[in-house]
């Protein structure tokens, strides 16, 4: 058999009755049809997508057809139920199938790294003249792993989550209409509309929780000039998956498609963080346009009475920066994940806006009047007691210049002091591995210490401009959550300059692509 787009080889029984009259009534003959189809193929047999089957089983009589069997659909194994009556224009389709990250390339639902692993899918539903859909679609999504699908929505694979919703296509729009996605966390309700071209038109979640306790909704539209306005409201969001989207990703990782001009507009009362520390009454506007943030603004409450602040701001050289302020630096590392021991301390943060090709982003941090907490062993190099150790060690100011890429924070010469401790701070942040490996030389009574270092000749002999004639070397490695601190204490026996025989090893070098040309970070204006 080929006729058309079609082909096959047909082998089976057809029954005809056939009444012998001059003039049969219309109807009155009667067929029955039932073949089996070997090396089945046409091209545009279902959703305008190609079918090919070994097999398949076809039966046909005067009310309509019907053609089921294991099939691929446009390179996808999957099993086809589709059924047409004589006197409709629609067809009726059942299809079950799996599909992976190739497979859901093919069909135009490509999702990058968002989506990994197998979707078992079943859509049933009917079709006209293979144009006109209306789909439901059900998919259990427990085998596959989810990175921000949507914002702030991660799962590991294995973990319950199940989503369905129907489909509906025009020549020139695809609507995904009663979007229900449930399971361990997750609720979302909603509706999305596509143009012709697969870009998002219009998009409503009136419910939109990424995380149990969530209570948060989403809107998104496509203005006159192809911006995207997306708008977040609610009274509670778990903010911590999005923080770690935020920082992670892997070294090397770029954007898989360029990015939208985007108008953001987020209202919410509390975004929970880690550590227990929460953001209030926060306020956040962003503007993005050729991939170029134009503007951004943010407001926010944290700590008991502090406040969190950020703008976008030119530097004395003339480029953008991103600037954030607040009077409660413990907080927001807390918050952050990054370190949980700091108390207090007000805190200035500026850093290169970030690029569509995701260049490196240079930045410091200055943080003043701090204190550090639970670490017995850095208050055992003073000779503290537990006691001293509860009520913290004080610092004066700390400056660390960094360089932010994907997944990474590499500090780079950063300096603490304070009357009776200094620590110089080098080494990784690795929050796509959830790691922290720093490293560098505590210097004890640093007000008299210090100075001697800063003697011409002699100082650079004795321990240089920072670590002055006597100092410990230390590391501090493990989960930004709970990091451990070591303190090598024979290098408190000898002089500075030999002292960097006593050093740590630094952590995993940045490979060449991931390191970005070291400059002192200019001044905010």
């Amino acid at each position: 058999m080929e006729s058309g787009n079609s082909r096959g080889n047909l082998s089976g029984q057809v029954r005809v009755d056939l009444p012998i009259t001059k003039d049969p009534a219309p109807g009155a003959t009667r067929y029955t049809i039932n073949l089996d189809v070997a090396g089945f193929s046409a091209d545009k047999m279902v959703m305008g997508q190609k079918i090919e089957a070994q097999g398949l089983k076809v039966s046909a009589d005067n009310k309509g057809f019907q053609i089921r069997g294991d099939v691929r659909i446009n390179g996808t194994a999957a099993s086809l139920d589709y059924r047409k009556a004589v006197d409709s224009a629609e067809a009726d389709v059942a299809v079950r199938a799996t599909l992976d990250e190739a497979a859901r390339a093919r069909f135009g639902f490509g999702t990058g790294p968002s989506l990994a692993g197998p979707v078992p899918v079943r859509l049933s539903g009917k079709v006209a003249d293979n144009k006109d859909v209306r789909l439901t679609v059900e998919a259990d999504l427990t085998p596959a792993r989810i990175d921000n699908l949507l914002p702030g929505w991660v799962k590991p694979a294995g973990r319950k989550n199940h989503a369905t919703f129907t489909v509906v296509t025009r020549d020139k729009s695809t609507r995904f209409e009663d979007i229900a996605i449930d399971g361990a966390g997750v609720n979302v309700r909603g509706s999305v509309e596509l143009d012709d071209k697969s870009d998002l038109v219009l998009a409503n979640f009136p419910v939109f929780a990424m995380s149990d306790g969530d209570k948060t909704s989403v809107k998104a539209e496509r203005g006159a000039d192809g911006a995207l306005r997306v708008s977040m409201r609610g009274e509670v969001y778990d903010g911590r998956n999005f923080v770690k989207a935020f920082f992670g990703g892997e070294p090397g990782d770029k954007p898989k498609s360029d990015p939208i001009d985007l108008d953001f507009d987020m209202r919410l009362g509390v975004i929970a963080g880690h550590n227990g520390e929460t953001l209030r009454g926060v306020e956040m506007r962003l503007a993005r346009r050729n991939g170029q943030i134009r503007t951004f603004a943010l407001k926010s409450a944290i700590g008991q009475s502090a406040t969190l602040t950020g703008d976008m701001r030119a530097s004395a050289q003339r480029r953008n920066v991103l600037h954030f302020e607040t009077q409660d630096a413990g907080a927001l590392l807390r918050f952050t994940d990054t370190y949980p021991r700091v108390q207090g301390g007000q805190m200035s943060v500026a850093m290169d806006v970030p690029t569509p090709d995701q260049a490196p982003q240079d930045g410091s941090v200055t943080v003043q009047k701090f204190s550090v907490r639970g670490e017995p062993k850095l208050s055992g190099v003073l000779g503290g007691s537990a006691q001293n150790d509860a009520r913290g060690i004080e610092f004066d100011r700390m400056r660390v210049d960094f360089t932010r890429t994907a997944g990474r924070l590499q500090v780079k010469e950063g300096i603490v002091q304070g009357p009776a401790l200094g620590v110089t701070i080098e080494g990784n942040i690795d929050f796509a591995r959830n790691d922290v490996h720093m490293r560098g030389t505590i210097v004890p009574l640093f007000g008299l210490n210090n100075p001697i270092g800063q003697v011409p000749l002699l100082g650079a002999f004795l321990g240089g401009p920072k670590e002055g004639l006597f100092g410990f070397t230390y590391q501090v490695v493990g989960p930004p959550s709970a990091p451990k601190l070591d303190v090598n204490p024979a290098s408190g026996l000898v002089p500075g300059f030999l002292r960097k025989f006593f050093e740590y090893p630094t952590a995993r070098p940045l490979e060449p692509a991931e390191l970005a040309p070291t400059a002192p970070f200019p001044a905010i204006r």
